[in-house]
């Protein structure tokens, strides 16, 4: 029987590093906001074609107290309710699960880097109008199309074989 003492020691010296092939989720100049502290309660998440209008904050004991930009966006909060009163705050990636300041209006934008990766995207577009190159997979994407075929087939027959990706981490 193995002690736990070396274990402890390994795991304490051992250095921790993630998958290279990691992709960030998200959609630059989207948020995730909730009514609650530490993103509990009601909570949703607002696309860029939303986020980028001005939205009005809730009574104070109703709005938002912890918002979350996706990467590679901007969220200012603004102290009126019509997005044009003096800005309070700009947040982030990763934004605040707490502390959020008193305000009336918020409104995101994707940061320049990011809208510039959005333009060469748009090649993606003439393919399918809805798809979403930005995101690792899913109906509309790019890596599905390239697909389709087979997953035509696949479900035709009922997924006989069962659904095996052809791509780890990648949904079709």
């Amino acid at each position: 029987m193995l002690s736990t003492i070396p274990v402890i020691l390994l795991a304490l010296f051992s250095t921790v590093t993630g998958r290279p092939n990691l992709q960030r989720r998200g959609l630059p100049g989207a948020f995730y906001g909730c009514d609650g502290t530490m993103f509990q309660g009601n909570c949703g998440w607002i696309p860029p074609e939303e986020a980028a209008t001005c939205i009005e904050n809730g009574p104070l004991d109703k709005g938002l107290k912890s918002i979350g930009p996706d990467p590679d966006g901007t969220c200012t909060l603004y102290d009126d309710a019509v997005c044009a009163g003096k800005e309070v705050r700009k947040l982030t990636f990763p934004g605040l699960a707490g502390g959020v300041p008193k305000f009336g209006s918020i409104k995101c934008s994707a940061n320049q880097q990011a809208r510039a990766a959005a333009i060469e995207d748009l090649t993606t577009k003439t393919l399918n109008p809805v798809a979403d190159p930005r995101l690792a997979g899913g109906v509309g994407s790019t890596e599905r199309l390239n697909h389709l075929e087979e997953l035509k087939q696949m479900e035709k027959d009922g997924f006989s074989e069962g659904l095996i990706g052809f791509k780890k981490g990648t949904y079709y």
